[in-house]
């Protein structure tokens, strides 16, 4: 049986633009995740999910970033 809880994370990150090399604060919402209980720890689970999603969303187009906060709350099972 596969062990997993989805998770909705919010986090509070810095990035850094290539082309202005300025710095940006940004709050993420709603960024889904499912941390399968086997395979690693909740928080690496969410971690992941924020880094992956900058990743994604800015690309290329980022020097760095640094998640300064997340919170996961688990989503409601419907039904």
């Amino acid at each position: 049986m596969d062990r997993e809880t989805r998770i909705d994370v919010d986090a509070d990150v810095i990035i850094r633009h290539i082309e202005t090399a300025k710095e940006e604060s940004l709050t993420v919402r709603g960024i889904e995740c499912v941390w399968h209980w086997d395979d690693s720890s909740r928080d690496v689970a969410e971690y992941g999910a924020v880094a992956d999603y900058l990743t994604y969303t800015f690309g290329n187009n980022i020097d760095w970033f640094c998640i300064k906060s997340w919170t996961g709350l688990p989503k409601r099972e419907e039904g």
